[in-house]
C-alpha cells in the first residue's frame, strides 16, 4: 500500500484493551474478508452425546482445510453485510425472488473484490455421526450433518424482504437451498454437510434492512456412541444498507427535542427514517403555479406523528417524534438559519399544499442549516437546529471535480484551486482529497478546520468513531478507499480496507450506528485491537 498523505496524526495512550469475543460487545460488521458459518461437535462432561455449536469463523491462517488458527464469534454479534459491489438487478424472475429489473444483493460464492466471502465450515471428528440422505440414516466411519432454514424474520422481512441461498454447479445450472420467498418448509435444506468440509454458496437478498436468518444443524449418532439425534438452532444477522438518498421530496418529521437526531426524515415507500446527518437530499425539476424549477427539493413538515417506520437510521429511539400535545406548526414552519452553496436559496409556497420549496439558483452542494418553528399557545418556540445536505443538479456519487467546483463557486476561489492530488489548499494538514471523502464530519477545503476530525474516545482511547460515505468509497479496489491507519512506531501503518481486510481480534472496523439499520452512511468505528499499555497513533490515507 503506498501511503499518499499522513494528515492526521493523534497521540494516545492505550490501555489494557481485551476483545471479548464471547461477551457483551458492539456488533462485529462483516462487510470484507473470509468468513464462514462454522457448526463443531463439542464434547460435554454433563452430556454424553456431545453438542453441536454454531459460530460466525474466521481464519488467521487462511488456511480454511485444518481447525489451526480459528477464532470464532457468536452469532448474534456479527452482522453480514451487503456492500455496494453486491447490489445488481434480476435478469429473470430468478428463484421467485422478483421481478425483471428489481434489485437484489447477491453475496458471492467465489472471493470477489468489494464483496463479503462467506462459506461454511464444520469442525467435526469423522466417524461420529452416521450418513443421511433424505433422513435415511446408516453407520458411517466418515458421516455428514443436515443444515435447516428454520425462520428468516425481521424488519427487512416485514417489509417484504426474502433471503436465499443457491449454489451454482461448475458445468451449469443452479442447486437451491434456501428460499424464504414461497415460505419455508422441509425444502429449505442443504444435505449433506460433509464433515470437514468448507463450502461457498450465493446469498440473494431482495430488500434493504435487517434479516434474522435461524438455521438447525442436525445429525444422528453412529450407533457405537449410542445413535442419539442431537441438533442446535441459532440465529445469524444479515443487512442491506438503505440509499441514505432522498430524491425531490421528503416528509420531515420535526420535534422540538434539543437533540437534532430527533429529527426523521422520510420518504415513501422506503419504510425508512433517516437522522439529518446521514442522509443526502438531492434536487429534482418541478413545476409550481405555472413556473418551471430546475432545482427544487421539497419539504413536507409534519408533527405529532405516531408512525414509527420499522428501519432508523441514526435514530436509536422507537418512540414517535413528535411536539408535545397543544404544540402547533406556525405558520411558516420551518425557518433558514444560515446555508453554504454556490448560488441562492428561493423558498417557494405552494397554495396547493403545505409543502416547502426550495429553489435553488445553481448546481452543486448546499448545507442548510433549518430550524422548525412553532407556537405554544402564543408563544413562539422553535426545534433544535439542524444541517441538511442538499445536492442541486448532482448524483450521490459525485466526483471530486464536482465537489471542487462547488467549494470553488461557493468562496469564490479560482477554478482548479481545489486538487485531488495530495494538494491542501486551506493549510490545515487534511489534503483536499481527505476532506472530500470525509464530508461528513464537517470538512470544508477552504477553511482550516482539521480541529473536526474525531480523537479517540475518552472512554476508550484506542477506538475512534467517524462517518464513511460509501458512494465516495464503494470498499472495493475499484474506488478510493478512505482508510485510518494506526502505528505504535510511525514506521509500520495499519489500516482496514479491501486491500487488507484484517481481522476482528485485531485492528478492525465496527458497527457504531443508531437505530436498527445501516445506510450508504455509515456510521463506523474503528479499534485498533491493541492491548499493549504503549502510545499509538492514527492517521488518515486514500488509497490508491
Amino acid at each position: 500500500m503506498i501511503h499518499k498523505f499522513i494528515k492526521f496524526i493523534v497521540p494516545l495512550t492505550i490501555y489494557l484493551w481485551i476483545f471479548n469475543l464471547y461477551g457483551s460487545i458492539d456488533k462485529i460488521d462483516l462487510h470484507l474478508g473470509h468468513f464462514c458459518t462454522q457448526i463443531d461437535y463439542v464434547e460435554s462432561e454433563n452430556n454424553q452425546d456431545g453438542n453441536l455449536e454454531f459460530s460466525v469463523s474466521y481464519d488467521i491462517t487462511n488456511d480454511f482445510n485444518t481447525p489451526d488458527g480459528i477464532f470464532k464469534i457468536e452469532p448474534h454479534n456479527a452482522v453480514i453485510v451487503a456492500t455496494p459491489n453486491t447490489k445488481t438487478e434480476l435478469p429473470s424472475n430468478f428463484l421467485n425472488l422478483g421481478n425483471v429489473g428489481d434489485s437484489i444483493w447477491i453475496l458471492p460464492q467465489n472471493n470477489e473484490s468489494g464483496k463479503i466471502f462467506f462459506g461454511w465450515r464444520s469442525i467435526i471428528p469423522a466417524g461420529i455421526f452416521q450418513q443421511s440422505s433424505n433422513n435415511i440414516f446408516t453407520p458411517s466411519n466418515i458421516g455428514n450433518i443436515v443444515v435447516e432454514l428454520v425462520d428468516v424474520s425481521g424488519p427487512a422481512i416485514d417489509s417484504g424482504g426474502a433471503f436465499a441461498m443457491w449454489e451454482s454447479k461448475s458445468l451449469g445450472g443452479i442447486e437451491e437451498h434456501f428460499n424464504s420467498s414461497d415460505g419455508i418448509d422441509s425444502n429449505d435444506r442443504l444435505e449433506p454437510v460433509p464433515i470437514g468440509s468448507h463450502t461457498h454458496y450465493n446469498y440473494g437478498i431482495t430488500k434493504p434492512g435487517n434479516y434474522e436468518v435461524t438455521f438447525r444443524a442436525s445429525g444422528k449418532l453412529n450407533p457405537w456412541l449410542g445413535g442419539n439425534d442431537i441438533s442446535v438452532e441459532n440465529t445469524f444477522y444479515y443487512s442491506v444498507p438503505f440509499s441514505s438518498v432522498i430524491y425531490g421530496h421528503a416528509e420531515f418529521r420535526l420535534s422540538l427535542d434539543s437533540n437534532p437526531s430527533a429529527v426523521a426524515i422520510h420518504q415513501s415507500p422506503e419504510p425508512v427514517e433517516y437522522a439529518p446527518k446521514q442522509v443526502i437530499l438531492i434536487t429534482q425539476e418541478k413545476e409550481i403555479n405555472n413556473i418551471n424549477y430546475e432545482y427544487i427539493f421539497t419539504i413536507d413538515p409534519v408533527i405529532d406523528n405516531q408512525i414509527v417506520e420499522p428501519h432508523r437510521i441514526g435514530i436509536s429511539t422507537k418512540n414517535p417524534i413528535r411536539f408535545p400535545e397543544g404544540i402547533i406548526l406556525d405558520s411558516s414552519p420551518i425557518e433558514i438559519i444560515s446555508y453554504k452553496g454556490p448560488g441562492n436559496i428561493e423558498i417557494i409556497n405552494d397554495d396547493s399544499s403545505s409543502n416547502l420549496h426550495f429553489n435553488f439558483s445553481e448546481n452543486g452542494i448546499y448545507q442548510v442549516v433549518i430550524q422548525a418553528a412553532a407556537l405554544d399557545g402564543n408563544v413562539p418556540t422553535t426545534g433544535p437546529e439542524i444541517e441538511l445536505t442538499i445536492l442541486a443538479g448532482l448524483e450521490p456519487d459525485y466526483s471530486f471535480s464536482e465537489y471542487a467546483s462547488s467549494f470553488e463557486r461557493t468562496n469564490n476561489l479560482n477554478p482548479g484551486s481545489l486538487k485531488d492530488n495530495g494538494s491542501d489548499w486551506d493549510n490545515d494538514g487534511i489534503a483536499d482529497i481527505i476532506e472530500y471523502q470525509l464530508f461528513w464530519e464537517g470538512m470544508d477545503p477552504t477553511i482550516p478546520d482539521s480541529f473536526k476530525l474525531h480523537t479517540s474516545l475518552s472512554e476508550n482511547p484506542n477506538t475512534i468513531i467517524f462517518y464513511r460515505d460509501t458512494y465516495k468509497d464503494q470498499l472495493n479496489r475499484n474506488s478510493q478507499n478512505i482508510i485510518l491507519e494506526y502505528s505504535t512506531t510511525l514506521e509500520e501503518w495499519k489500516g482496514w480496507s479491501d486491500r487488507n481486510p484484517g481481522f476482528p481480534h485485531l485492528q478492525f472496523e465496527l458497527n457504531s450506528e443508531l437505530g436498527n439499520a445501516f445506510g450508504r452512511i455509515q456510521r463506523r468505528k474503528i479499534t485498533t485491537g491493541n492491548s499493549e499499555p504503549y502510545t499509538s497513533f492514527f492517521r488518515w490515507t486514500i488509497d490508491p
